[in-house]
């Protein structure tokens, strides 16, 4: 491999894309579970990670089911980089996969996102120069926003109703969960105080029937393995890449301060119709409904805990 060139920091010169690790300190997340079609879900996992493996590495849907969360957090920062912290919110779509590494002779499930939103430029720019996190900006909306904890989840973004170079952008939700019920985390009793246990329950959850040594091996340490596609547009040509690889984001937990399960029958999922955003296809491979598409939610959790994003390596690069 070729020896590479030290990054030139522009740490007082408005950097916004900050050293790895990524510190993130009094997370609370809310996830989701929702159905989806697993030819489906492959077809999009086959068009934006398998070209990247080839036939060294594989990527395959585990089951027939994805996870929506919200996550707030209260101090982002950067563990090399001390200019500060802020405040952040993030909305992901979360599909577990089983990595086949053809070259080293390994198996492991992993989380990739398909989608995923911010509503703050350092971790924006930060998630998607170091490890390639597909992140887009997003107004975030919880209930804890409301003086009483009434109202929905939301993910507001830029979308675009079709693609066309005549059709103008808009702000609007893309993805919401609603609940039946005023206060969504009021019945939260905590019934993990410790992360494994979460991470089992959790995991059972998105993995159905598939357990096992793999799905040991996922929930064994304090670290969440995560996979990325992370490229770079050529400057010349646009229909190259100058850098294109599969790069592991593993997320380190550093602290759990509790969790438990919701009452997945008081929330349902809301998708907006847009062809920028063509969720329910990806996913679901239907048409969605005009206007937007609804969902049951099979299961629902809530999570507060610390975490770092830890440094990252390459599984399997093109350039």
């Amino acid at each position: 491999m070729a020896t590479l060139p030290p990054f030139i920091s522009w740490i007082g010169h408005g950097a916004a894309s900050l050293a790895q690790p990524a510190v993130f300190t009094g997370a609370r997340s809310f996830a989701f579970g929702f159905k989806t079609q697993v030819a489906a879900t492959q077809q999009l996992v086959d068009a934006l990670l398998n070209p990247v493996g080839g036939s060294r590495v594989h990527y395959r849907v585990l089951a027939g089911l994805s996870m929506i969360s919200f996550m707030t957090v209260d101090r982002c920062t950067s563990q090399v980089d001390a200019i500060g912290w802020e405040p952040g919110r993030e909305c992901a779509l979360w599909v577990p996969l089983l990595e086949t590494n053809h070259e080293r002779g390994t198996l492991r499930i992993v989380l990739w996102t398909p989608y995923i939103f911010i509503n703050y430029t350092i971790g924006l720019l930060t998630g998607r120069d170091v490890w390639g996190w597909p992140k887009v900006w997003a107004r975030i909306a919880v209930p804890a926003d409301s003086p009483h904890g009434a109202g929905a989840f939301t993910c507001s973004t830029t979308v675009f109703d079709t693609l066309g170079a005549n059709t103008e952008a808009q702000l609007r939700p893309l993805l919401t969960v609603t609940s039946r019920s005023a206060l969504p985390a009021a019945g939260a009793t905590v019934q993990w105080t410790d992360g494994h246990d979460a991470a089992r329950a959790i995991a059972q959850s998105l993995l159905g029937g598939f357990a096992g040594e793999h799905l040991e091996a996922l929930i064994a340490g304090p670290t969440i393995p995560t996979v990325q596609m992370k490229q770079l547009r050529d400057s010349l040509d646009p229909g190259l890449a100058c850098f294109q690889a599969i790069v592991d984001s593993p997320a380190q937990l550093t602290g759990f301060h509790g969790g438990g399960l919701l009452h997945a029958s008081d929330f349902a999922l809301e998708i907006a119709t847009c062809e920028s955003h063509q969720v329910v296809r990806d996913l679901l491979g239907t048409a969605p409904t005009p206007g937007q598409t609804t969902l049951p939610i099979e299961f629902a959790a809530w999570l507060a805990f610390d975490f770092t994003a830890q440094p990252g390596a390459v599984v399997v690069s093109t350039t």
